[in-house]
């Protein structure tokens, strides 16, 4: 039997490639329909899982290997290439493969040079996990000897990471750029050598750019991403302009910026076009309002959209699959929707009991009999026929048949002989519709005898195909009497001599009527299968459903024939006049024309319960009539026009060209805005304000065909530069004569407004308006004097000097001036001497003053000790300044929000916690909060929190950090599937190193618990809560403290016993800290009340050793939990322990 459904799998993957041979071809390079020299016919291969297990016959393994790989050019699964040691083996049947769906491995390969030479693009939709920790890989090479392994033309791995681990001769490949390559933003790379040998060092060609996959120029890596322009948005692109991008539905790379010029598909190829989706098979028509076939539609099929699916394969909302979903049933090769329980046979047993029971989950053919006896509910035990025991089967109520309420036939009979006192009726086989008789019980298909049955409850039965209805001595028994059983059972020639029905000695009527087991009164003379109107056999006035009525007037309703009632669709609000939604006099939801549905077609919107049209331009639905995208608008379009605040102004059909002044733009997915709803489409944005016509923004002639106004040189303007001169027949500034000063009309030095240096009349006088002039730099022969006028006009050239002279009128002011000048300069030097005088002299009566007032100099501090002073700065910030966010706990003292702090005069934003003391907290409250404030403020070390600021309110707040991963307690546990033992031993060290710290700065912490440690990065903690923490003075070795709780379970036993607290005490505490994390999380003596705990360390009683700790890790923690304080490591010690 096995081996008939392997070899039906194996035809099924045949028939499967076959088919994606004449589908797929052109699907694996768009690009390639016109390089019929580049092309190789297409193949589909059908890929392995077996991963790095090893084959039992490596010739065999290579063989099959090759037979599985020659001329493939698309690998539907996993490429693995391993247990190949032999380094004469022929790989070159690997050669035309271009596309892998799943992951490539290469592994425990020999074979000196692997070359997969048209090998494009991985897709990694299923990916190789390692199993020492959570990588996924979609290539990994990993304990090879090749020398080289060439991939020249891969250009894209879409999902998971790369790792080249433990391979001892493979060089080039460590100067590949996989960021070129990796697609996936959390993929990375792993390189990994751990030999003692130096590894291998190759060059590449000198033409390369950067890396290569091995020796010669046609191995150098090709680049499409790295290389690409700033505007290509991580994409990729086909040159270095920044026009030049790719398609976003391209992958690893394209010849043009179109989604037909890709040389793969991301997610679909269709007839040479890669798109987001395939064409759906259903589109909705406004005229007829209704859906009807796409003539366009296709099915996706892999990465390609087909017109049909296979023959093997299955159709299902719009793709090929390989089995129905739950919930759908195989019919003409669709999967459609089951009506009520999809089909599932399940063999007959002997007997049913507490055992099976449970195996008819959801059988709707019983392919035996099904017998219920009275030990089916008292249990029993089975006794084969060598009179051996078997399985003991316990007792079973009868609540438990409704296992069996799924069931429409049995092929054989029903056998009933059980009692039971809430064995009452049948209600368990309410959905049975056939008895198949193919066996039958002493003639019978129907055997009920001596049961405490009161009714049947067989509603749905329709057919008795063979045997007889035996139906004994159920004194309870009611309705079995007025049954036509005629109705039911196929009669034949035995039925003229021997009746068909034996009905005796059940519930006699008058019993039935006293306790009111009688039929209901819309049941007709044809009797019923129990008391209510749903077990009718036929109705005396009409049938709603299943039940019968007196009228159709309820609500809901209508009458279809005349004894029969119909329910109105589910879309009527109330009444109506048929089945369907068309007929509803009013709509539940909304309207569209004439019929009632759930919700408005994606073509139209809901204005007040009625569908009315989106319009044209907009595509997956809209919220209103405006052709913008929005609450009135649509809720995205193939094309917009978007403002300068990137709002989109309208929306345009697709594959319409932009208007004039705005130029075309691909979204990414990264935009925000407006834009995320239109990413991965044409937006059309505007030209500069310089620029008419363009291909991007700016106003460069490089982008800027045409300008609003004025171009220069190489840039548009809006008015030409003082030192041009505008041509309104050319549109063009052109630059002045070098002679000129303050513009020009015209290129020629005459052409100037005033000259840089000096003019030569060419007429008139000089220093008239209207005489002409020339500009020059140095004046002729014939005119060698140079003429500067009073009026500060430009100098000119004359033939002769020209006069100085002075006014007598003038004489008198000038020297007046200079006089005056010198005065106030003598008036100001007096008036600065007097008052540096009198500035010391006040300077050496306060000196004076001060040294007869000391009697003594003092130079030593009122405490002397060897501790530096502390300069840690505190920062006090305004109420004005902080943002409160949500609420991200509560301490001792107040309330912890998430928060921003703005920082006055400074233009940034920094997410901060900010601890808020609660109001109506006393003075001494106040003074503790000031206190961890203090000690917050005084450390500065990577894995302690650290106080950022202040804000003195009337509630005090302290502003720190903010941790975005909460505390590292709640991190162990909710991702303890995820964190191997490095991360742990990592924050252990982290929190022993700042434990050090606050040791050598003579802090006691007195709090040390996973839930006082913070997680910054997965890499990163830091300890906080310092509302406990004592900063023990120069002389003191110990804090003794006063009343109040305390948490016991992390203490030592002298911090207990004598509330005494030292730096030995929080390295008890850092012991169960460990213990902790390495437990996942775990309670420390979860079970023990607090107050019991000193007894048991007193005993000698510990918390126990973690599953995945060490003995050195363990002892260690033992070390930390000694009761004599001195003999526990110091923190730096632990620190090293834990390494």
């Amino acid at each position: 039997m096995n081996v008939c459904k392997r070899e039906r799998s194996g035809m099924a993957r045949v028939i499967e490639a076959a088919y994606l041979l004449l589908t797929l071809g052109a699907a694996l390079a768009p690009g390639w329909a016109d390089k019929p020299t580049d092309f190789h016919k297409g193949k589909i291969c059908i890929g392995t899982t077996g991963r790095m297990s090893v084959p039992s016959n490596r010739d065999h393994h290579y063989r099959n290997l090759r037979n599985r790989f020659i001329n493939c050019t698309y690998v539907d699964g996993n490429l693995e290439l391993t247990w190949l040691q032999d380094e004469n083996l022929d790989l070159s049947f690997l050669q035309y493969i271009r596309e892998v769906t799943g992951y490539v491995l290469i592994s425990h390969v020999d074979v000196k040079r692997i070359v997969l030479p048209s090998l494009q693009i991985i897709r990694g939709r299923t990916l190789f996990k390692v199993s020492v920790n959570d990588k996924s890989f979609a290539l990994l090479v990993t304990l090879s000897k090749m020398h080289t392994l060439e991939m020249p033309s891969l250009r894209d791995i879409l999902h998971g990471s790369v790792g080249v681990i433990n391979n001892y001769n493979l060089c080039h490949i460590e100067t590949i750029e996989w960021n070129e390559i990796m697609t996936d933003p959390l993929a990375n790379y792993t390189y990994m050598y751990n030999f003692s040998e130096p590894q291998r060092t190759c060059q590449c060609h000198t033409s390369c750019q950067k890396g290569c996959w091995g020796a010669g120029e046609h191995n150098c890596q090709k680049f499409s991403k790295l290389t690409c322009p700033p505007q290509c948005a991580q994409g990729r692109c086909y040159d270095t302009g920044p026009r030049d991008c790719c398609h976003l539905f391209c992958a690893g790379g394209c010849t043009g910026p179109t989604q037909r010029d890709c040389l793969a598909c991301r997610n679909f190829y269709d007839d040479g076009e890669c798109k987001l989706e395939c064409p759906l098979m259903q589109r909705y028509n406004p005229i007829t309002y209704s859906w009807e076939a796409n003539p366009k539609g296709k099915y996706a099929y892999g990465a390609t959209c087909v017109k049909d699916c296979p023959e093997h394969l299955l159709k299902d909302n719009g793709a090929c699959v390989r089995s129905c979903p739950k919930g759908k049933k195989a019919v003409d090769g669709e999967c459609v929707p089951c009506n009520g329980p999809c089909p599932k046979t399940c063999p007959g047993p002997e007997v049913i009991h507490s055992g099976n029971i449970d195996d008819f989950k959801g059988c709707t053919i019983l392919d035996g009999w099904l017998t219920i006896m009275d030990h089916s509910f008292d249990g029993y035990q089975h006794v084969y026929p060598n009179y051996t025991f078997g399985a003991k089967y316990s007792r079973m109520h009868p609540s438990k048949l409704e296992m069996l309420s799924t069931l429409k036939e049995v092929t054989a009979y029903i056998n009933i002989q059980a009692n039971h006192p809430d064995f009452t009726n049948l209600n368990f086989l309410r959905n049975l519709e056939y008895i198949g008789g193919r066996e039958t019980m002493e003639f019978s298909s129907l055997y009920i005898i001596k049961t405490s049955l009161k009714s049947l409850n067989l509603r749905s039965l329709k057919r008795i195909r063979s045997g007889k209805v035996y139906i004994l001595e159920n004194k309870d028994l009611c309705f079995v009497d007025k049954i036509n059983w005629k109705k039911f059972i196929d009669t034949d020639d035995n039925s003229k001599t021997s009746p068909m029905t034996l009905l005796e000695n059940n519930a006699n009527s008058e019993q039935c009527v006293a306790e009111r087991l009688v039929c209901h009164t819309e049941c007709s003379d044809e009797g019923c299968w129990g008391p209510g109107d749903n077990e009718c056999l036929s109705c005396r006035n009409f049938k709603l459903g299943n039940r019968c009525t007196n009228n159709c007037n309820l609500a809901g309703t209508y009458q279809m024939g005349p004894k029969t009632c119909g329910f109105c669709h589910k879309e009527c609000a109330s009444s109506c006049q048929g089945p369907e939604s068309r007929h509803c006099d009013r709509c539940k939801n909304v309207k569209d024309g004439p019929y009632c549905l759930d919700k408005c077609p994606d073509t139209k919107y809901n204005d007040n319960g009625e569908c009315k049209s989106c319009h044209e331009n907009c595509i997956k639905g809209c919220r209103g009539p405006k052709n913008t995208l929005g609450p009135q608008g649509c809720n995205t379009c193939a094309m917009a026009v978007i403002d300068e605040d990137l709002r989109v102004k309208h929306c345009l059909p697709e594959n319409s060209t932009c208007p004039t002044g705005y130029f075309s733009e691909w979204v990414v997915q990264q935009e925000t805005g407006d834009l995320s709803l239109l990413a991965g489409k044409t937006i059309c944005r505007r030209c500069h304000p310089r620029c008419k016509n363009c291909t991007s923004y700016g106003f460069h002639i490089s982008v800027c065909h045409e300008c609003v106004r004025y171009r220069r040189g190489e840039h548009c303007e809006d008015e030409c530069p003082q030192d041009h001169y505008a041509d309104d027949k050319l549109h063009e500034c052109f630059k002045c004569s070098s002679e000129c000063s303050n513009g020009c009309s015209g290129p020629l030095e005459s052409q100037c407004k005033t000259c840089r240096n000096y003019r030569i009349y060419v007429e008139g006088k000089p220093g008239m308006n209207n005489t002409k002039f020339n500009c020059t730099a140095t004046c002729p022969n014939e005119l060698p004097y140079k003429i500067f006028p009073e009026d500060a006009s430009d100098p000119y050239c004359g033939k002769d000097p020209f006069p100085l002279s002075l006014d007598d009128e003038s004489v008198p002011a000038i020297l007046g001036g200079t006089l005056g000048c010198v005065f106030l300069l003598c008036t100001f030097l007096a008036v600065f001497c007097y008052l540096w005088w009198q500035r010391n002299k006040t300077k050496a009566a306060a000196l004076k003053m001060t040294m007869t007032m000391m009697p003594y100099d003092d130079h030593e501090p009122l405490k002397p000790t060897n501790i530096k002073p502390n300069l840690a700065k505190l920062r006090i910030v305004k109420e004005a300044e902080l943002r409160k966010g949500g609420i991200l706990g509560y301490g001792a003292f107040g309330t912890v929000y998430k928060g921003v702090w703005v920082p006055e005069g400074e233009n940034v934003k920094i997410p901060v916690a900010i601890k808020v003391l609660r109001e109506g907290t006393g003075t001494n409250v106040n003074k503790e909060i000031l206190e961890e404030a203090y000690i917050m403020a005084s450390v500065d070390h990577p894995n302690l929190l650290q106080l950022l600021a202040v804000c003195m309110t009337t509630q005090i707040m302290l502003v720190t950090q903010l941790m975005p991963l909460g505390c590292l307690l709640d991190y162990v546990r909710n991702n303890k599937d995820k964190i191997g033992s490095k991360p742990l031993l990592n924050w252990c060290t982290q929190i022993a190193r700042g434990m050090a710290y606050l040791e050598g700065r003579r802090l006691v912490h007195r709090d040390l618990a996973a839930r006082n440690v913070l997680v910054q990065t997965p890499n990163c903690v830091k300890i906080t809560d310092f509302g406990l923490a004592k900063l023990l003075d120069y002389n003191e070795e110990e804090y003794k403290a006063a009343g109040g709780k305390m948490p016991i379970k992390w203490l030592a036993l002298e911090c207990i016993q004598h509330r005494i607290f030292t730096h030995k005490s929080d390295v008890w505490a850092f012991g169960v800290t460990v213990w902790e994390l390495l437990t996942y999380g775990g309670r420390p003596y979860e079970d023990i009340p607090a107050r019991e705990v000193p007894d048991l360390l007193e005993k000698g009683e510990r918390l126990p050793q973690p599953a995945i700790c060490t003995i050195d890790v363990y002892m260690l923690m033992i070390r930390c939990w000694m009761l004599d304080a001195e003999s526990r490591p110091s923190f730096q010690g632990a620190g090293r322990g834990v390494c």
